[in-house]
């Protein structure tokens, strides 16, 4: 879906779900740093029309991600 770069390496961003891609956020090409200073707002990848709305069930909320990941 996209690859973030940084001075020490370049990583792949996957899509959690299988949809098509209804929009993309284009702002992020001038100001990438959006990614990491407003993950939730502004730094956005792209927009999902979401191929099986079940399997957005299956997903981690932020509680439960920020837990998994501690």
């Amino acid at each position: 879906m996209a690859t973030v770069e940084s001075f020490k390496a370049a990583s792949s961003v996957y899509a959690p779900l299988s949809g098509e891609v209804v929009e993309i956020n284009d702002t992020l090409e001038a100001d990438p740093a959006q990614v990491n200073t407003d993950p939730m707002g502004d730094g956005w990848f792209v927009k999902i029309k979401i191929e099986d709305p079940a399997a957005f069930d299956k997903l981690l909320d932020e509680d439960a991600y920020k837990k998994l990941t501690q």
